[in-house]
């Protein structure tokens, strides 16, 4: 096998590694109620991201690579704080989707629409990321109240 092609297997391993080590840490802190599932699928989307990464299959053509890489660490960004914060893990991948549009409509020199599909089934994750954290917020109790009450006689 050619060098590169070794290179690129073994930066592929160890960012896998780092992502499961990521989890692992993170998820002996997760919470009750934890949508799980949603970061497991997370976790798949982000090895075939990173596997769409390693190979190299976005164009060269002026700024584009240079986009790609941002959101792509944009991503990883919202990957890890995902496993911390549903919601804001979830807001980090809206605002993710919407740099795809940019990519796909503006810097794009070829397979413009391919970016916004690809990144579509993330759009939906991070959706049901926020609802989730909407469910949980609203079915935590409430915080006791603070109110001084009258406890002096008449």
């Amino acid at each position: 096998m050619e060098v590169k092609v070794i290179n690129k297997i073994l930066f592929f391993c160890a960012v896998i590694l780092a992502l499961v080590l990521i989890g692992l840490a993170t998820q002996k802190r997760a919470k009750k109620g934890r949508s799980r599932i949603l970061l497991v699928l997370t976790s798949i989307y982000a090895l075939l991201y990173i596997l769409f990464m390693v190979t190299k299959q976005y164009g060269t053509a002026g700024s584009e690579p240079t986009v790609v890489k941002i959101l792509f660490a944009l991503f990883l960004v919202g990957y890890i704080v995902a496993w911390m914060n549903e919601g804001l893990g979830g807001a980090i991948f809206v605002v993710w989707w919407i740099g795809m549009w940019y990519l796909g409509v503006f810097v794009a020199q070829s397979d413009r629409g391919a970016a916004v599909v690809m990144g579509f089934p993330l759009f939906v994750l991070a959706v049901l990321f926020i609802i989730a954290w909407f469910k949980k917020r609203k079915a935590a109790p409430a915080a006791p109240s603070t109110q001084k009450t009258n406890t002096s006689r008449d």
